[in-house]
């Protein structure tokens, strides 16, 4: 709980240095879309990552990358330019993406699996809480620092940079063993079957195939929009910080904390098929009703709302236990999380690169709108694909 808590303060710093980047330097749209691009080297990273920690102890694969997270946001403090600043956001996000593989199997080994999905939504609605308050509070500052934005910006990135270090060093503390499953936490010295043989075991599973398609077109549709948020609220409705701040970050976080818990217990009870369709839904109806009614406060205000639950959801799924519906306890989670991860690299490659070329002549709203579309149909797809497996008897 200190490690997500710790966390959570760092995230809510960072979230705040894309609206830093548009209002103190200038950022140019094609410019805001550098650090999901970059994230997609650390999701390529996780390949290799992925496929040395199957048969080791988890725990080390988190807390150097985590360390070195911690570096580059005290480095990021010291940077005046637009491109260097947002460069450096990129580098913990190569970071925090490098780690992912690791996640599942330590939540297979610390719990049982009939309530996974429930603590990990759990840390994320307590993680929203604590996000919310150090969102608005560092946004705050910086709303009221106008004559001194250089130094407070840099006195918050530090402070995240301090926040990230303390985290996994708390991280460090948790135990290589718990109350889930004894074959996922005990390390093996080999494969049967062979190393590349188990490495290509996820790509051979035909329901996962279709399950990383969908998932590509979800997040394709998802990183199509989201670079441009904080331009679209910064500059096409012409939001200050707090203001800004409030709807980007904290609505959702509220709705989070309120929903978040209830809808990741369901997922313990229900498909992953029916929750990624459900999370998909919520998540593509925020931008459609930005794009279509951005001027009526109450439609934004619900479609902010709608955005809480929904990253929660999508969260607990993509990187706790979606793939525990596919792999066998072993080294197997560590396979099946890193073919995800390689997926989500490429539409994080391919997604954001095609917004900053579209940019100059698309409008926010129609960025958003097409988002919106792509998401929507990884919904429909999601709920078509259980009813194929229904109907084939898994």
């Amino acid at each position: 709980m200190a490690y997500t808590l710790l966390d959570a303060v760092s995230a809510g710093i960072l979230s705040n240095a894309p609206v830093m980047a548009v209002k103190a330097m200038h950022a140019t749209d094609a410019q805001l879309q550098l650090p999901q691009a970059m994230t997609s080297l650390g999701l390529f990273a996780s390949i290799f990552t992925g496929a040395a920690m199957a048969t080791r102890h988890k725990r080390p694969f988190v807390v150097v990358p985590g360390i070195l997270s911690g570096i580059a946001a005290l480095l990021m403090a010291w940077t005046g330019s637009a491109l260097w600043f947002l460069a450096a956001a990129g580098v913990i996000q190569i970071f925090d993406f490098a780690i992912r593989p690791a996640i599942p199997s330590i939540l297979r080994i610390i719990y049982p699996e009939h309530c996974r999905a429930h603590v990990a939504g759990t840390l994320r609605q307590y993680a929203s809480v604590v996000f919310l308050c150090s969102t608005l509070l560092f946004a705050s500052l910086l709303s009221a620092s106008s004559n001194h934005i250089w130094r407070m910006i840099r006195i918050e990135i530090t402070l995240a940079g301090v926040a990230t270090l303390a985290a996994f060093l708390c991280f460090r503390q948790l135990p290589n063993h718990g109350d889930g499953s004894a074959k996922e936490a005990t390390p093996i010295g080999h494969l049967s079957g062979g190393y590349s043989s188990a490495s290509l075991e996820p790509w051979k599973d035909r329901q996962f195939r279709r399950y990383l398609a969908v998932f590509f077109l979800f997040a394709s549709g998802n990183l199509f929009f989201q670079g441009i948020v904080p331009a679209f609220f910064a500059t096409d409705l012409g939001y200050g910080y707090v203001r800004t701040t409030l709807l980007i970050h904290i609505v959702p976080a509220i709705t989070a904390f309120l929903i978040g818990g209830r809808l990741t217990a369901w997922f313990d009870r229900t498909s992953v098929w029916r929750s990624y369709a459900f999370v998909a839904l919520l998540w593509g109806l925020d931008p459609m009703l930005l794009a279509l009614m951005p001027f009526a406060w109450p439609v934004v205000l619900v479609a902010r709302m709608i955005r809480g639950p929904a990253t929660v959801g999508s969260i607990v799924l993509a990187y706790y236990t979606g793939v525990h519906s596919f792999s066998r306890p072993g080294p197997g989670t560590s396979f099946y999380m890193t073919a995800f991860i390689l997926v989500n690299g490429l539409a994080r490659l391919i997604a954001p690169t095609a917004t900053a070329l579209v940019s100059g002549h698309m409008s926010h709203r129609t960025i958003l709108f097409c988002g919106a579309l792509g998401v929507l149909a990884a919904s429909a797809c999601f709920r078509l694909c259980e009813g194929r497996d229904d109907a084939s008897g898994r």
